[in-house]
């Protein structure tokens, strides 16, 4: 990595941490964390009249960038926005990418395409790493609106044991993450080596807690693509073993698709945290539920992933919190396009979706005043 690329992620890493620390520090009004570099993704039938909505109703004309950070477009030429609206329109000479409505259900095995549509025998656009990342582009923008993502209160003291004592103690900490490839940071920037190269959520999440109680926290990462609570419990002794003060849980995609139901999926979530709580009573567990995905897609399961949430949500007590990131990403999702926040199309975050997963989890641990 350059030393230009690793300013930059170094820059998008920190004023991230600095909007995720919206509790302890004073923002402008109407700032969000949400609207830096908001993601967004347009389609149409043509390139002038191809769309894309904000989260949120600008003040001023958004500033949107390629999501490489490293091209600005100008509203006029690129981009047309009518004051009080959250849709941003193409002009017939933009620069800004788009996909035309046809591109998104391409022919069978044509590239950059994967299995056909749950209504019908059409299948999907599916671009992952590089190719959604150099399709979307990103906006910035102050908003005085009254929308808001959902509130994420800091779980109770009692459900993380110790840890919020030796977090203000400053003590050198360990994180284990399990979950599936969502947690393995797949495609997030850095893994997709593209600037401006921001981690997944794992690792912001590390930086977050750093940048917060200043502690060094050491992350160790045995998810793995395509996995779900079945194999997480065949992982549970190399958890143990790694002796974790911090051991994050989060499965529930593929779970959902290979329509486990919730009970079971319950019942191997506690296969997997509760050997290690009897093992680390000091250990904190944070159960994670799953952003949605596409529902258009064969194996999405919509109806699903709210109900493994709130089953989830039941599973906590002493030593073990619950970070919804289900409830946000589905709030976002009814104001934009799953193409908006997804890294390949299908069931993975982007860079702002990694963001999303971060900033519930860092707020469920709170700031610890």
């Amino acid at each position: 990595m350059s030393r230009h690329s690793r300013d930059k992620m170094k820059t998008a890493v920190t004023k991230y941490l600095t909007a995720c620390l919206f509790a302890s520090v004073a923002l402008p009004a109407g700032a969000d964390p949400l609207t830096e570099h908001e993601s967004l993704f347009f389609t149409g039938d043509t390139r002038e009249t191809a769309t894309a909505q904000l989260l949120r109703i600008p003040k001023q004309p958004p500033r949107i960038e390629s999501s490489s950070q490293d091209v600005t477009y100008e509203a006029g030429r690129d981009y047309l926005w009518q004051a009080g609206s959250r849709a941003v329109t193409l002009t017939a000479e933009s620069r800004i990418p788009f996909k035309a409505t046809a591109e998104l259900y391409p022919p069978a095995n044509s590239p950059h395409s994967y299995r056909k549509r749950r209504d019908g025998e059409a299948w999907m656009f599916y671009g992952p790493g590089r190719v959604m990342h150099d399709a979307q582009c990103a906006a910035s923008y102050a908003s005085d609106d009254d929308w808001r993502a959902p509130a994420v209160e800091a779980a109770p003291d009692a459900q993380f044991g110790k840890l919020r004592e030796r977090l203000k103690a400053k003590e050198a900490l360990k994180l284990v993450m399990l979950g599936d490839s969502i947690s393995t940071e797949a495609d997030a920037s850095a893994l997709s080596k593209a600037a401006p190269n921001q981690p997944g959520y794992p690792t912001l999440v590390v930086q977050g807690i750093e940048a917060r109680f200043g502690v060094k926290v050491t992350l160790v990462n045995i998810s793995k693509g395509g996995m779900d609570t079945a194999w997480g419990v065949t992982r549970v002794a190399d958890a143990i073993a790694e002796k974790p003060d911090i051991f994050l849980v989060a499965f529930g995609m593929n779970d959902a698709s290979g329509r486990r139901t919730t009970e079971a999926f319950s019942d191997l979530t506690k296969q997997i945290f509760e050997p290690v709580r009897a093992a680390l009573p000091d250990c904190a567990v944070i159960l994670i539920s799953p952003m949605t995905a596409n529902s258009e897609w064969l194996h999405a399961a919509p109806e699903t992933y709210p109900q493994y949430a709130a089953a989830l949500g039941k599973l906590t007590g002493p030593g073990v919190a619950f970070a919804d990131v289900t409830t946000t990403w589905s709030a976002i999702s009814e104001r934009k396009k799953h193409m908006d926040i997804s890294g390949n199309g299908l069931n993975h975050p982007n860079d702002y979706g990694h963001r999303i997963y971060a900033d519930v989890i860092l707020k469920t641990i709170g700031t610890g005043n």
